[in-house]
């Protein structure tokens, strides 16, 4: 049996272009305290484990709000509902109005941490930053769920794929 070879390099673009062909939920991470309050989009939002609830996300090195996230150790994981892709796309700096305030696209409520709620998310997880972890070009992001708040069973996510929001469809 011989030794694999090593493969070259996988193209990023390449990558890129086979990734957004996944669908994913969108949420928006929110952290309010000491270090400010401070928000964003991800898709690359899931469970860890059961015990402790947890969850994990993935930011992006530069972003600002990740460093507001550490300095405050708490966030909320608001998971978008299907009629909310205005938030997301505030929360992605798509909306010039919403740019200097993301937070005022919606109505919020404070979270046990301290963190924003967003009114009408699908659920909302209040987190305490477990731990986070660097890895190429982001930061890995551990959150152990300490509340969930909402958790609407009619409502439906909204989700994301090949640069469209997208809503569930009956198979």
């Amino acid at each position: 049996m011989s030794a694999a070879q090593p493969s070259a390099p996988v193209d990023a673009a390449r990558f890129r272009d086979a990734m957004r062909r996944m669908a994913a939920g969108v949420s928006v991470i929110a952290t309010d305290g000491p270090g400010g309050r401070a928000g964003l989009t991800v898709s690359s939002l899931a469970s860890l484990c059961m015990e402790p609830p947890s969850l994990i996300l993935c930011i992006h090195e530069a972003s600002a709000a990740l460093k507001v996230i550490e300095a405050n150790g708490v966030f909320v994981a608001n998971v978008l509902a299907h009629d909310q892709a205005g938030v997301s796309d505030a929360f992605a700096g798509q909306v010039p109005q919403f740019r200097d305030d993301k937070f005022a696209c919606a109505e919020w409520r404070a979270a046990g941490s301290g963190a924003p709620v967003l009114a009408g998310a699908l659920m909302s997880f209040d987190c305490r930053l477990a731990a986070h972890h660097a890895y190429g070009t982001h930061r890995i992001v551990v959150g152990e769920v300490t509340a969930i708040h909402g958790l609407d069973a009619d409502a439906e996510p909204l989700l994301y794929a090949n640069r469209a929001y997208r809503r569930l469809a009956a198979a």
